[in-house]
């Protein structure tokens, strides 16, 4: 049903537009609501993992859904921009709700094992179910609080991102396009090496290798507007920071979901999915203003030293918590 509700209403979208009638308080209604849609989908459709994989192949699964995922969140922009300037944006939404059509058929046609039948819970109910299951737990539950941490840090991070190679930088367009596309090309080299790095470690700690090196790679990336460095070797010190920070949160996502789910019986996985993405984008649209006025106040290096500090912070709580003291998941 969230992918019929995102068809209807990017078609819809593209229909004000293309008879005059759009406005900013129309777009705006239509990317709250197709926010709530995704974050709908996206807790049912890593729900419906455990369902259709042994856990023992969680990883494996997680592994080549991130590398479509990525793969397709670093060609869609430049697949969009040029149908935009070809047939213009309404055609471009068009397009985007057929694909939510497409998926929504194809989705509704899977066996009803799969899908998952009906129980009827209240609202309120689900989400205490969920938010006591998830912090409650030993291991879910210090992931979930320095997560969120991790977002919030993360959100900043994107923020500062655009006016440090804008305008610190001076790189235009094409250097912002360019380090955005770094960013997902190497996450999508560390999702391929996602399953390797894995097996040897296990899945946290893989995600603690992660938590440990990101601040490092921000770091990389804020030195730049820190020593005041020329176009040139700033914007080689920032893509090279997000190519290692790309790389580790491949290598991450897919041990972070599988031990998500291989920790949560399968009547709590859409509550436990729910939970943590709803908190975790919460953090990012917090994390956006904030990092916005603290950029403007005090600079965008000072803002992004907090910023790597605040990784740390993430960092050296998880590595400390329960979470890393338990059995490491493999």
């Amino acid at each position: 049903m969230s992918d019929l509700a995102r068809a209807l209403l990017l078609g819809g979208l593209a229909a004000v537009w293309l008879v005059g009638g759009g406005a900013l308080w129309v777009l705006l209604l239509a990317v709250a609501l197709l926010g709530t849609a995704s974050l709908l989908n996206d807790a049912a459709s890593q729900a419906l993992v455990p369902r259709l994989v042994e856990r023992d192949r969680l990883l494996p699964a997680h592994q080549r859904l991130d590398a479509g995922s990525n793969a397709a969140q670093s060609a869609g922009p430049a697949v969009s921009g040029a149908v935009i300037a070809w047939l213009g944006a309404p055609v471009s939404l068009l397009l985007a709700a057929l694909a939510h059509l497409v998926s929504a058929i194809v989705l509704w046609t899977l066996p009803q094992d799969a899908r998952g039948g009906r129980r009827p819970h209240g609202l309120w109910r689900a989400i205490g179910d969920g938010l006591r299951f998830v912090h409650r737990h030993p291991r879910l539950g210090p992931q979930a609080r320095w997560t969120h941490v991790w977002f919030l840090c993360n959100g900043a991070a994107m923020t500062l991102l655009v006016p440090l190679v804008l305008l610190e930088l001076e790189a235009g367009p094409a250097g912002l396009g360019l380090a955005v596309g770094a960013l997902g090309a190497a996450t999508l080299a560390g999702t391929a090496l996602a399953g390797a790095v894995a097996g040897r470690l296990g899945l946290a700690r893989t995600i603690l290798l992660e938590r440990s090196v990101l601040p490092i790679a921000w770091a990389i990336v804020a030195l730049p507007a820190v020593l005041r460095l020329p176009a040139a070797p700033g914007l080689a010190l920032v893509l090279a920071g997000l190519a290692v920070a790309g790389v580790v949160m491949g290598l991450s996502n897919p041990s972070e979901m599988a031990l998500r789910q291989r920790a949560t019986p399968d009547r709590m996985q859409a509550r436990m999915n729910a939970t943590m993405r709803t908190v975790n984008r919460a953090m990012i649209v917090i994390a956006a203003p904030l990092g916005g006025l603290l950029g403007d106040a005090i600079g965008i290096g000072p803002a992004l030293a907090i910023v790597c500090a605040g990784f740390a912070v993430a960092a050296v709580g998880l590595a400390l918590s329960p979470f890393a003291r338990g059995r490491t998941a493999r």
